[in-house]
């Protein structure tokens, strides 16, 4: 059922011609990965400040709150983009193994945003304690597997068979 799914959806019109187009595809392409650079860099920041490896006069507690409405902006576009690649290609991406690891990590860093917000990130105090310490180096651990996993989904060559229109 979901795989039927998937390849309704990545054969709709809208992405039918973004897969086929010579520009708009590596155009989007371009934008997800442009967009995680920004928004990696602004999560290993604000890592690095709760991990006290910021030199002082930055506090980490200035660092959070700065970065929180430019990191949720970042989010949302590569998320966009991500899931405009992900829609082009949805039957291919059903069967990748590191694409199926990328969304657990994804789920995990939902996980962590759940458990360590209100401790950590909301009220920014007293950072860096070892509860923010802990949530900056989970969090860098998490992001970096997202990276690896999500470059690694190139590599994997398809499925004979797929259903591209």
């Amino acid at each position: 059922m979901l795989l039927t799914l998937l390849q309704w959806i990545q054969n709709t019109g809208l992405f039918v011609y973004l897969r086929s187009s010579a520009y708009l595809y590596p155009v989007i392409l371009a934008g997800h990965l442009s967009t995680i650079s920004l928004f990696g860099g602004m999560i290993v920041l604000t890592d690095l400040s709760l991990l006290g490896w910021i030199p002082r006069r930055v506090y980490a507690a200035e660092v959070v709150e700065g970065l929180r409405v430019p990191k949720r902006i970042g989010l949302l576009i590569a998320a966009t983009f991500g899931l405009l690649l992900f829609c082009c290609k949805a039957e291919q991406y059903y069967y990748n193994v590191y694409f199926r690891t990328k969304l657990l990590l994804l789920a995990l860093v939902a996980l962590h945003a759940l458990v360590f917000r209100s401790r950590v990130y909301n009220p920014p105090g007293e950072m860096p304690n070892l509860q923010a310490r802990l949530a900056a180096l989970l969090s860098l651990l998490l992001w970096a597997g997202i990276l690896t996993a999500g470059r690694a989904i190139g590599y994997v060559p398809a499925p004979p068979g797929l259903h591209f229109l």
